[in-house]
């Protein structure tokens, strides 16, 4: 579960960025999930609480999140598909032989204040 780690460096990065630049609150912060990083963002909304507590730029802070979508480039046929509605597997020619795309990251995309 490196949820929680991740979360934590993002939330710490949201905060550095706000003191330097005199955000003294901060109103949401979105973060943009990749389907294929790994992460699951159930985990991210479950834990926010427990990663902003006792951070008062952080009180009434809401978390939003953004998936990206995971794309994929057939090596052999060079047709774009979406990879896990397709399992990995081009709809096209069948090839396993890929070069993702999209969907690996993890951003912190935005900084919301008042």
């Amino acid at each position: 579960m490196h949820e929680i780690s991740v979360l934590h460096s993002a939330v710490e990065l949201a905060e550095a960025t706000a003191r330097e630049n005199g955000v003294d609150r901060l109103s949401y912060i979105t973060l943009e999930v990749g389907e294929l990083s790994g992460y699951l963002p159930v985990f991210f909304e479950k834990y926010y609480p427990v990663v902003i507590e006792n951070r008062p730029m952080f009180d009434g802070c809401r978390l939003n999140l953004l998936t990206a979508r995971g794309e994929a480039l057939c090596l052999d046929c060079n047709a774009i598909y979406h990879v896990l509605s397709c399992r990995g597997v081009c709809p096209k020619c069948s090839s396993r032989f890929k070069k993702i795309l999209g969907g690996q990251e993890f951003i912190l995309k935005e900084i919301g204040f008042e």
